[in-house]
């Protein structure tokens, strides 16, 4: 009974994915000389066409193509460029520099110039360069509107001389578009070119006629000197009728300006000595008068103030320091002999006498005399301070209007000053542009060349383009690149295995043996089984021998009797190999039976010539019959003995331990995974199975599936066994171009079995060993 073991199962798969992630490293690693050698003697017929078909339409097309001839001509440009017509000294010697020579090159190629060589050389008469001529269109009108004009009436001769106006500005129309065709036709036909840093330019013209080729390259040249020696002199002389015209418009300004300057100063009264100017002399000795009444009107206003708030703070006492006068001077003094005189008297009669009230008498009076002079002192200085301000508000009111002439003054001053500084400015400038004439004038003075011709253009006997000496061989090397990369492209999205190597990297067991192709070598008719019969020191004898002797050396179980022949697709030699194995055990004396539980007319019982009994394995294993019953032999040397029934839904292990105790190796020969699961299930039953892969036929996706299959049941693999090895095509017949049609198919099952977290990292194609 087959059962699951969850824990086993994870280990199992942990352990599959870290083996394939070694030996997807190593196998990404290994890339021997064989297996390119190999690559390129698989995709030999397909590098060899795409080459041959490739040099052949490169030869077509350039035999077919129309010849271009070359032609050159050099310019060699001065190391100075002179302009002596520029207005800054530094720019009219300058030395050309890179920058400048690609200015040059642009120039050649420009549009302006081009006009002028097709209008030089009349290019537009050239077919070559005009590709639609319309003088056919232009004589058939003109021959027409003769007739016109010659049989026509008087009444019509007013419409023919319209149409003839119309049919000139027609043709003028025309031109235009012919010489714009012409001019950009030479300019896809020029190219200019230096090396480096040097000073000659190649100009190279390209012409269907070697000799029209080199007249153009000739006069592209020459019509470049002259060009740009007419546009020196166009602007030397530009320059000086410039120049002469700035003169005579600077001379009118400055008479001008030196009318409008003296008519102003006479209108404005304006001096221009500063010693003569009068009312500027006022103004500042007004400014002087102003400054001391002010500081008068202060220090007036100072001592009132002063005064008065001594007085009203201490008293006439302390205002003697203030307020002083002869009079007041004097009361005080007399006020003093008075205040002694009563402090005599009081000492010597007393208070109530009559003499100290007399003098209290007279001390009073003397007060009120110094209250009066004090108030006529204050009342004095108040006067001043008030004179001192209707002094300074008249100076003030001076000083306003002498202020407003002032400023009516300076603006005259200021646009004077502007007419002056006008004026300079025009005289430097006419001393300027007189000394520029002065010193250059092109009447008498050559303008020197841009360029000079070095080397004029050579008629050419060999075209220049196509060339075929060197066009083929580049196709030819261009289309082995081509070839390579596709046989690459094509092998990275050929998943098919070929070597043993692969075989071992995806089913984590070692390769058995490998069976070379012998389908070469068979006669017609004959299969692989048939000539090991009949040649016993053949190839596929060898293998199946040594197969024999790889089964008697295993030891993944304790006694391997039945063995399982596994392969994922039909036709990979899987009941040949059972053949072959079972007739090399019989011969070497081994009891040996093959199961074949695919009954088809290829199969086992087929290819030995047993014809399909009725007993089935069903009956055996329900006891209707015995096990020699069912078992059929062939009827031709060596004589094998063959079961030839599908299973039913019986005991299997009991059919099992009947065939493991009667023979000593027992063979299956289950269908191919992809029409049936029967050996799945089986595989868990058998003592080895052995996985049969086509080399050039089996997917690696269809063997690691089919393997993974396997490993649900707990198949015993024990290796593998690469048949057809050595084979260069796709299958059992060699590989055709035809198969270029599976592309699609091929890429939809390179892609389809990708994981779910995104592409893969693309790596190259290696082999590993395990």
């Amino acid at each position: 009974m087959l059962t699951f073991d969850r824990d086993f199962e994870v280990r199992e798969e942990a352990r599959r994915l870290a083996n394939l992630g070694g030996a997807g490293q190593r196998e990404a690693s290994i890339q021997s000389l064989h297996d390119v050698l190999d690559l390129l003697r698989r995709y030999a017929k397909l590098i060899a066409a795409v080459v041959v078909v490739g040099t052949l339409l490169a030869t077509i097309v350039t035999y077919s193509l129309d010849k271009v001839y070359t032609a050159s001509s050099t310019l060699v440009f001065d190391r100075n460029d002179t302009r002596p017509y520029e207005s800054v000294l530094e720019l009219q010697k300058l030395e050309r520099d890179k920058s400048a020579m690609d200015t040059e090159m642009d120039l050649v190629r420009s549009r302006e110039f081009l006009g002028f060589v097709v209008d030089d050389l009349r290019l537009q008469e050239d077919p070559y360069f005009n590709l639609r001529l319309a003088e056919k269109q232009a004589s058939s009108e003109s021959t027409w509107t003769a007739l016109k004009a010659l049989f026509g009436d008087s009444s019509t001769s007013n419409a023919s001389s319209s149409r003839g106006r119309e049919d000139l500005r027609a043709n003028i129309a025309a031109g235009g578009r012919s010489r714009d065709r012409a001019i950009t036709r030479l300019q896809a036909s020029v190219a200019a070119d230096r090396r480096g840093d040097s000073l000659a330019m190649t100009i190279s013209v390209h012409h269907e006629f070697p000799a029209r080729a080199a007249e153009v390259a000739n006069g592209v040249a020459s019509n470049y000197v002259a060009w740009t020696s007419r546009l020196k002199e166009s602007a030397a002389q530009n320059t000086v009728n410039y120049l002469r015209l700035q003169a005579g418009g600077l001379a009118t300004s400055i008479a001008k300006k030196e009318r409008e300057m003296a008519e102003f100063a006479a209108r404005s009264d304006l001096a221009f000595d500063p010693r003569d100017d009068v009312l500027r002399a006022r103004t500042e000795q007004l400014n002087t008068q102003f400054t001391v009444a002010r500081v008068d009107e202060a220090g007036a206003w100072a001592k009132y103030n002063e005064a008065k708030q001594l007085l009203a703070s201490t008293g006439i006492d302390s205002a003697g320091k203030v307020v002083t006068s002869e009079l007041l001077i004097t009361l005080r003094k007399e006020e003093g002999r008075l205040l002694r005189e009563r402090a005599q008297l009081t000492a010597k009669f007393g208070r109530n006498h009559p003499l100290v009230v007399e003098s209290d008498a007279q001390i009073v009076s003397n007060r009120r005399l110094i209250n009066e002079e004090v108030g006529r002192i204050l009342r004095e200085l108040e006067n001043d301070a008030e004179v001192a301000t209707i002094r300074v508000k008249k100076f003030q009111q001076e000083v306003s209007q002498l202020q407003k002439e002032m400023q009516v003054r300076n603006l005259d001053e200021i646009r004077r000053r502007e007419l002056e500084r006008d004026l300079l400015s025009e005289q430097k400038r006419y001393d300027e542009v007189v000394l520029r004439l002065g010193s250059f004038d092109p009447e008498q003075e050559e303008v020197k060349a841009t360029a000079r011709i070095a080397s004029f253009a050579e008629i050419l006997r060999e075209p220049s383009f196509p060339r075929p000496a060197l066009i083929i061989p580049i196709a030819a090397v261009a289309s082995l690149l081509l070839a390579v990369v596709a046989m690459f492209i094509m092998d990275g999205l050929d998943t098919r295995i070929r070597t043993a190597r692969k075989v071992e990297s995806i089913i984590k067991r070692p390769n058995i043996i490998s069976i070379p192709d012998v389908e070469g070598i068979l006669e017609p008719g004959q299969t692989p089984y048939q000539h090991m019969l009949a040649s016993p020191h053949s190839p596929f004898a060898r293998s199946m021998r040594s197969l024999c002797l790889a089964w008697r050396a295993l030891e993944f179980g304790a006694d391997v009797k039945v063995v399982m022949f596994f392969s994922a697709g039909a036709a990979e030699g899987k009941t040949t190999c059972a053949l072959g194995m079972a007739a090399t055990a019989t011969l070497s004396g081994l009891r040996a039976v093959i199961l074949d539980i695919d009954p088809k007319p290829n199969g086992a019982a087929g290819m030995l010539g047993i014809s399909n009994r009725n007993p089935t394995l069903g009956m055996f294993l329900d006891g209707t019959t015995d096990l020699e019953s069912i078992i059929s032999v062939a009827p031709e040397y060596p004589f094998l003995r063959v079961i030839n029934s599908r299973l039913g839904l019986h005991d299997h292990e009991r059919l099992f331990q009947e065939l493991r105790r009667r023979f000593d190796l027992v063979i299956i020969d289950p269908p191919a995974i992809a029409h049936d699961d029967d050996s799945v299930w089986l595989s868990s039953q058998v003592d080895a199975v052995l996985v049969m892969v086509a080399a050039g036929r089996t997917q690696e996706t269809e063997l690691l599936e089919s393997v993974e299959r396997l490993n649900i049941g707990r198949a015993p693999i024990v290796g593998s066994i690469l048949n057809f090895a050595g084979r260069r095509g796709a299958g059992p017949k060699t590989w055709r171009p035809e198969s270029l049609k599976s592309l699609w198919s091929q890429i939809r099952n390179k892609f389809r079995h990708l994981p779910a977290g995104g592409l893969p990292a693309f790596k190259r194609r290696g082999r590993a060993r395990v």
